[in-house]
């Protein structure tokens, strides 16, 4: 049946939103301790069934060290040839979910308890599985960095890992022109966050920065919060946030530091000396104007930024690139824009 509202919308798209509509709530006990929660999630995370890894995309754990500061990370290759680290393209993924759940086989889905406005992601997928996929569509060899979550580790550590294994790549030889920074949703503000801390180091920049519904303001002030609550299919009823997701995020720290502190929301950080950037949001979500504030930041900083709007698009639905047309279409666009970066180098 057609959808004269939202015309531009494949029937694939709107057939996974009314799934995604129908999933049940994940049901866990409302008055535990939120870390028992947490865990408890973490310890339920399989290795994700809507987008399962490929039997040949391989997959190899190193383990990066940088001044005492050792990191976990995944190589993530596709392909069967031999990976050349001084001279392949390289894509350093950081995934999401809420800067406290995820891994490398993990899958997310959602919950809200009744007396906490906390809630997480209901997605369903591995990151391997898109991981690979990005691996073979870019031609490239996809880094997955196994950063420390919160709240047993506050902001910024996960910038401080994210730095660390930068750090160590360029030791290893790894030119920074060979680096493309990406990452969703909380991520994407990782990948922001560390950018700006590598200006602030005076270190050399990654080549480009791909962000998709990337949270950029912890203290969600953007008016989409408001506007799009009604119509997020992903964070679908979320109620309004009285600031305790922050508070686990910054820890003890939290009486002396605010959400819409630059160490932890980029919006509020300097965009001046950023590489290019693509940012990919959708209309349909919470999280919208985190993306246009921030491509309003980067373009008054004379930055080169490529901006795509999904229209009538759920939260990170370029994830989905198995089940509907629209994600597909941004992931080509995104690898067009990677050949461009390569083209204006040569």
């Amino acid at each position: 049946m057609p959808d004269y509202a939202r015309p531009t919308l494949s029937a694939d798209y709107r057939a996974f939103e009314e799934i995604m509509r129908m999933t049940p709530l994940a049901q866990l006990d409302p008055t535990a301790d939120i870390l028992t929660i947490i865990k408890e999630l973490r310890l339920a995370f399989t290795m994700g069934t809507t987008v399962p890894k490929p039997s040949q995309c391989q997959l190899n754990k190193e383990v990066f060290e940088h001044d005492g500061h050792s990191v976990d990370a995944y190589w993530i290759d596709y392909h069967q040839n031999n990976f050349q680290k001084n001279s392949d393209k390289i894509v350093l993924y950081f995934h999401g979910g809420g800067y406290m759940l995820g891994d490398i086989h993990s899958k997310s889905y959602l919950l809200c308890s009744d007396r906490r406005s906390i809630c997480f992601l209901n997605i369903f997928t591995g990151y391997s599985g898109f991981e690979c996929h990005l691996s073979r569509l870019f031609n490239v060899t996809m880094l997955h960095l196994e950063y420390r979550l919160c709240p047993e580790h506050a902001l910024p550590a996960a910038v401080d890992d994210a730095v660390a294994l930068y750090n160590a790549l360029l030791h290893h030889n790894i030119s920074s022109s060979q680096l493309l920074f990406m990452g969703d949703s909380a991520r994407g503000g990782l990948s922001l966050l560390t950018v700006q801390a590598l200006l602030i180091r005076q270190l050399p920049l990654p080549r480009g920065v791909i962000v998709l519904s990337p949270w950029t303001d912890l203290s969600a002030s953007g008016e989409s919060y408001k506007r799009n609550r009604q119509i997020d299919v992903v964070f679908r009823d979320m109620k309004e946030d009285d600031g305790g997701t922050v508070k686990l995020m910054l820890g003890p720290n939290t009486s002396q530091l605010s959400a819409d502190n630059p160490i932890f929301s980029p919006l509020f950080g300097s965009f001046e000396g950023f590489p290019p950037m693509y940012i990919n949001v959708g209309t349909a979500e919470i999280l919208e104007d985190d993306s246009k504030r921030v491509l309003k930041k980067a373009q008054e900083a004379g930055v080169d930024v490529k901006f795509e709007e999904g229209l009538h698009m759920m939260h990170v639905y370029p994830v989905f690139f198995a089940y509907y047309p629209e994600a597909r279409n941004t992931l080509q666009n995104i690898n067009k824009w990677i050949q461009t970066l390569e083209s204006n180098i040569e």
